[in-house]
């Protein structure tokens, strides 16, 4: 029991950090395609909500993989999302600008920690701010194939690095590799731009009955 819950924390941080990405890698459609660290900074300027499907790929350092996961997402500016997991057993992650909140369906429990203590110091220049601010705290460049590659400079991150993958104007694919050796690979699909989305999507409230713990 502990071991899946140890692997349901270290999975719902992935997945937050996943989202961060995505959050700041969503930019607007344009008629000429514009440089990627151009994309990425129209973002600001063009996105506030996302919401779409994923398909999860967890491999250890070796390359095995060690988990598949599949679900749906949806999220808002700043600091707000819901990755709801179906496969392989029922988990829901919200965050609700303040809090994140990791819900494990089978075991009926709640784990609830400060949003910014379970993304890492600097939760906002992903989440939200502006290009310069995220340009400070984090090495932007492009590989050779057109991804962009997102790598943090200050060490309270979790993750080594990201890379986001963009087709037509919304993100298609991420990597993150983690601090731990994993790599976390999420593929999105049918991804709509700027949904109205209601914001008590993002309230959550414990079910009746369920333990609710207090993450570390």
């Amino acid at each position: 029991m502990r071991q899946r819950t140890e692997l349901l924390i270290h999975r719902a941080l992935s997945a937050a950090l996943l989202v961060a990405a995505l959050i700041a890698a969503a930019p607007g459609a344009g008629a000429t395609p514009p440089a990627p660290l151009e994309r990425l900074a129209a973002y600001f300027e063009s996105v506030d909500t996302l919401e779409g499907a994923f398909r999860q790929t967890t491999r250890d350092e070796a390359g095995t993989v060690i988990e598949k996961a599949a679900g749906s997402f949806v999220m808002a500016r700043p600091q707000r999302f819901v990755w709801d997991y179906d496969t392989p057993w029922e988990q829901v992650i919200v965050a609700d600008g303040e809090r994140l909140w990791v819900h494990d369906v089978a075991l009926e429990q709640v784990v609830v920690r400060p949003l910014d203590d379970a993304l890492g110091v600097g939760a906002a220049q992903l989440l939200s701010g502006d290009f310069a601010t995220l340009e400070a705290g984090f090495d932007l460049s492009v590989t050779e194939d057109g991804r962009i590659r997102m790598q943090p400079t200050d060490p309270a991150w979790r993750f080594q690095r990201v890379h986001l993958t963009l087709e037509d104007g919304v993100p298609s694919m991420i990597e993150v590799r983690d601090g731990i050796g994993q790599r976390v690979t999420v593929k999105l699909i049918d991804v709509e731009r700027n949904p109205s989305i209601d914001p008590e999507r993002f309230d959550f409230e414990p079910p009746e009955g369920v333990d609710v713990m207090q993450g570390a």
